[in-house]
Formats: C-alpha cells, structure tokens, sequence
C-alpha cells in the first residue's frame, strides 16, 4: 500500500524540489534553489508526501489548489499513477472541489500522467518563469469530471 502524509517539514520539500532530477523541470532559474519553507508553513497550502515524492496544492481561491508534481526517478511509473490518484482523492475528501494544474507544452510525459490521474484539458495560459513567455497546457479536475 502507497503512504501518503500530509507534511508541514520544509526540508523534505525543498528536498524533492531542488532533487537534480526534479528542479530542471520546474521552472525559473534553474541554477538558483527553490525554497518551499514559506509554502508549507502557509496553512492554506498542501503537501503531501510520499516515498518518492510529493505534490504541492497551492492555495487559489476556496476549495481550488494549483498543483505541483515532485516525483523523483524511482517513483516515476506505476507507483505516482497510484500515488497521483490517491493524493487527488485526499484532497477532494478534505480540501478541493477543484484542482488545476500546467504543464510545458514539450512536456509530453506530464502530459500523459496528467491525463491518468483524470484531468482534463482545460485551454492554455502563458506564464513567464524567468526563461521568457511560455503557453503552458492547463488540465483541471474537478469530482464530478471523474472518469472511472
């Protein structure tokens, strides 16, 4: 069985985040650190932890969390299917009505999981992380979207 926690230590996040595998593919400057400390003492955010990573729900507006994928190579397959799944039933249960998330256009493999984890496609939106405009992808889900 999968564990799943929800986690308020910053050093587990910034862990996953600044992982060589992981922050690449995050965005802004990827020589600079990420620092998720502020993130996870904020309340209204979520992180939950597992294993081999984590996803970050950041708070949008009531009951709708962006999220953000920290999966590192030994989890990457069939364990974060389980794991995405599990993470979005919790927070659906406990805290959203609506999670959304982006994903880079060239990101095909975020793409296909995204779609596995039931989102759908949701438009695009253009976002400047520090590497100039980019139109990414946006996916959401919602419980009554659910495909079983």
């Amino acid at each position: 069985m999968i564990g799943l926690k929800r986690s308020f230590d910053p050093e587990r996040a910034n862990y996953l985040v600044n992982h060589p595998s992981v922050r690449p593919h995050v965005g802004g400057d990827v020589s600079a650190a990420i620092d998720l400390a502020a993130f996870v003492a904020e309340r209204q955010n979520v992180f939950l932890d597992g294993e081999h990573g984590g996803f970050a729900f950041t708070w949008s507006a009531p009951r709708t969390y962006e999220v953000h994928t920290f999966i590192l190579p030994e989890g990457r397959g069939e364990w974060a299917a389980e794991f995405a799944e599990l993470a979005r039933d919790w927070m659906g249960d406990n805290f959203a009505d609506h999670l959304w998330t982006r994903v880079h256009p060239e990101a095909v493999n975020v793409r296909n999981f995204t779609l596995k984890a039931g989102f759908k496609p949701a438009g695009t939106n253009t976002l400047d992380l520090g590497a100039g405009p980019v139109a990414y992808d946006l996916f959401d889900w919602r419980p009554e979207c659910q495909q079983d």
